[in-house]
């Protein structure tokens, strides 16, 4: 990692296999599978560097979530980061989008003797729950490769599915798609 800020050499599109999201990213950069059954990726600018990384996975939940539940996910989701050692929230948001909830967080926590940089957000729409995390191995680190994190998360794009998941009264045959989260704009199935 140089002072440089880091410079596109190309770019790709990862594809989730099931078809709910797709983000663009840098060609070059390491991919990996993801712990414990999580259906994503994680991606790393750094083979060798094991703590900075952005990784993104959908589950299924056991019940539709509403914009009603947003307290309920903001405790718990507040709760999870709780644990994480010397943890520092910087940001804290949340909105709800149709019937969609989102979450973001941007937080300093200690692993061991190391400081690290990350920001998560959580996605939840019906039944699926997607998290995207971009984390730094510090928060120099975190800093130098934000643009790549914003550059992955501004590009993704999530199936209709999902959102029509979210909103039980939205029909296909609805000629104003929802709109993206991310973006503003409207939605665009994964391709």
């Amino acid at each position: 990692m140089t002072d440089d800020v880091p410079q596109f050499t190309g770019i790709t599109r990862f594809r989730d296999p099931h078809g709910r999201f797709s983000f663009r990213y840098p060609w070059d950069w390491y991919a990996d599978n993801l712990e414990d059954d999580r259906e994503g990726v994680m991606l790393r600018p750094d083979a060798n560097d094991q703590d900075t990384y952005v990784a993104i996975w959908v589950s299924t939940l056991q019940t539709d979530v509403t914009v009603d539940d947003l307290p309920e996910l903001r405790d718990g989701f507040d709760a999870g980061l709780a644990t994480l050692p010397e943890r520092d929230v910087l940001t804290a948001r949340e909105d709800t989008v149709g019937g969609a909830v989102q979450l973001e967080r941007i937080v300093t926590f200690r692993e061991g003797k190391h400081l690290r940089k990350r920001c998560i957000r959580a996605l939840y729409a019906g039944r699926n729950q997607m998290v995207f995390v971009y984390q730094g191995a510090t928060p120099r680190a975190y800093a130098h490769w934000l643009p790549m994190g914003n550059y992955c998360w501004a590009t993704l794009q999530l199936a209709e599915e999902i959102w029509y998941g979210a909103d039980p009264e939205l029909r296909r045959t609805d000629a104003t798609p929802p709109r993206d989260p991310v973006a503003g704009e409207p939605s665009t199935r994964a391709r």
